[in-house]
């Protein structure tokens, strides 16, 4: 996933992680979490079982995308391709989350801090302690 990685997905449609991958590439990316190890074929006939009406070449070309983004860990088993993920599902949210937080205390600051205090006391104050708990956390981990 690149730097700047809000600004990417800013204006994308979806939500979590389909915004970083698309509606197809995450439905791939969920096969494989479940499967743990899958070939093009495997996906291919899951995705049709769910209504798709897709071209083995399509999926390849995904599959191969998302492991030249870093999404997927090809290995070659005699003629074929079986692929794994590169990391778990929380893995993955927690490393799109981490980028976009990142970005945003990179361009913003301050003000990136004082909005998310903002944001989070008006959707949920329980949010809001829980994030000091979690800084209190950090500060004891620090002085370790």
């Amino acid at each position: 996933m690149p730097d700047k990685t809000y600004r990417r997905i800013k204006g994308s449609s979806g939500k979590g992680l389909e915004k970083f991958l698309g509606e197809l590439q995450l439905a791939v990316m969920e096969i494989v979490w479940n499967h743990q190890s899958v070939n093009v074929s495997d996906v291919l006939n899951i995705l049709n079982q769910q209504q798709r009406n897709l071209a083995y070449t399509t999926v390849m070309t995904i599959m191969s995308r998302l492991a030249e983004k870093g999404w997927l860990i090809p290995e070659k088993r005699g003629r074929a391709y079986f692929y794994q993920a590169a990391r778990s599902r929380e893995d993955a949210e927690a490393e799109a989350v981490g980028e976009v937080v990142r970005g945003l205390l990179e361009d913003f600051g301050e003000l990136a801090i004082a909005q998310f205090v903002k944001e989070l006391d008006e959707i949920d104050p329980n949010h809001l302690s829980r994030l000091a708990e979690l800084a209190r956390e950090v500060e004891q981990n620090d002085e370790q």
